[in-house]
């Protein structure tokens, strides 16, 4: 992974935060927000005096995350169409004859029954090559766009100068629906303490989401607001758990890696991976059921098989076969795998609802010492509550620290994404932003 700083919000206006701190070293790799400012002079010295947020996204003051939504109207309404039969929606499972191949039904949603909940997502920013994929499926979800989000919160985690100056555009696009607070130095606390509207839905995304389903976030925040499960996750592809699940109900399919006479025929150097059949019989390819998993959190070609299967059922219009309804995730209680050093968690927490009222008895010091292990498992367990995975909200998560470097050398999976994200990148251009394309990132 390439070298990050995060941590400190200058104040600049009310409600207004830069990160510009510099990184503190956490447990296992993981990085921290730290107390170490780190001037920006250096790079925009002619501005700093007025306001760092104009440095960085020139958005005509300070502030601009406060107030009243600006820019172009909803296109409730339209009459422009949004998904296979127009409008917003999501894709149903229909069961037919065969159970592995499911038809996918397309079913309207207005989400008149949401119009009246407060919604916000919190995004773990930020590496830009991850979020130029993320943005369009924000941004088609956004409430003035027809969606369900009222705010997306960009906390500064991971990022580089150059992340920075991408996430200053997409910001002033955006005003008053994309908001970076202001957040104080200290451990992983001071992110999730973000989430203060009472009676609010909050959905924490991680940066490197590359894909989200039609109405996944809407299905999220009903299931979340039944009350049956203390949080409600994502079905996330490429996940410690979930992935093991996925191939235990034979929603994975074997596909198979290409040859160099693959590349060579198609005159691309890494082509998709191509179909063997419906059940994986390479032994290879058994993903173990545990968080710290060989195939799949430590090994790429096992996260490249779940992408691949993702992006191949997609292309044949059978992604509802991933529904699985609901999963328990502590159907078996608490804390029943370990990584053999001490630490535990039940699920990974890279897509999931909450509510602020979820942590009105949280352990503060765990959440600042490992946000993902008090999530998972510590606090569900002294509240003797369960978290829950919802099937028909299907996300990818692009990948961990582990898996990144093979990912990254060789697939070609994040062009392959981009290039699926793109038709959304022009259908939100042409019916919200008045015909501008979002921005791409700094090389």
């Amino acid at each position: 992974s390439r070298a990050r700083r995060t941590g400190l919000a200058p104040r600049c206006g009310r409600g207004v935060g830069l990160a510009v701190a510099a990184t503190a070293r956490a447990p296992r790799g993981r990085r921290t927000p730290g107390a170490v400012a780190v001037s920006l002079r250096r790079f925009f010295p002619w501005a700093w005096n007025v306001c760092p947020a104009v440095v960085l996204w020139s958005c005509g003051g300070c502030g601009f995350a406060a107030g009243a939504a600006a820019g172009p109207a909803s296109a409730s309404g339209a009459g422009l169409e949004d998904g296979p039969a127009g409008g917003s929606g999501r894709l149903r499972r229909v069961e037919g004859d065969d159970p592995l191949n499911p038809h996918c039904e397309w079913v309207k949603d207005d989400y008149a029954d949401l119009q009246d909940v407060r919604v916000h997502a919190i995004v773990y920013y930020g590496r830009r090559e991850y979020m130029e994929i993320l943005n369009p499926y924000l941004e088609r979800d956004l409430k003035r766009n027809g969606g369900v989000l009222d705010t997306v919160q960009f906390a500064l985690v991971k990022y580089t100068h150059d992340d920075l100056r991408y996430l200053g555009p997409l910001v002033a696009r955006n005003r008053g629906s994309y908001i970076v607070p202001m957040i104080d130095g200290g451990g992983w606390d001071v992110i999730w303490r973000l989430a203060s509207e009472p009676k609010a839905i909050y959905v924490k995304i991680d940066d490197d989401i590359v894909y989200i389903a039609d109405g996944a976030i809407a299905e999220l925040v009903r299931e979340k607001l039944r009350g049956r499960f203390l949080f409600v996750s994502a079905n996330v592809v490429n996940h410690g758990i979930l992935s093991a699940v996925h191939q235990e109900l034979a929603q994975l399919r074997w596909l198979a890696k290409p040859t160099a006479a693959d590349s060579e025929k198609q005159g691309i150097p890494f082509p998709p991976w191509h179909f063997r059949g419906d059940v994986i019989l390479d032994p290879r390819f058994r993903i173990e059921h545990t968080f710290y998993s060989d195939c799949i959190w430590r090994r790429w070609d096992c996260a490249a098989l779940a992408h691949e299967v993702l992006l191949h059922r997609l292309a044949d219009g059978t992604s509802c076969a991933f529904d699985f309804g609901m999963y328990d995730l502590h159907a078996h209680g608490y804390g029943t795998m370990s990584d053999g050093l001490g630490r535990s968690i039940d699920w990974n927490t890279n897509f999931f609802a909450f509510a602020t009222e979820d942590f009105s008895d949280i352990n503060w010091d765990g959440v600042s010492n490992d946000d993902e292990a008090e999530m998972s498992t510590k606090h569900p367990r002294r509240r003797n509550e369960h978290a829950a995975a919802l099937g028909r909200a299907l996300v990818s998560h692009f990948t961990f620290s582990s898996q990144e470097k093979g990912l990254r050398q060789n697939t070609s999976l994040v062009a392959r994404y981009l290039a699926l994200a793109r038709p959304l990148i022009l259908r939100n251009a042409k019916l919200f932003y008045e015909g501008v394309e979002q921005p791409r990132p700094p090389p």
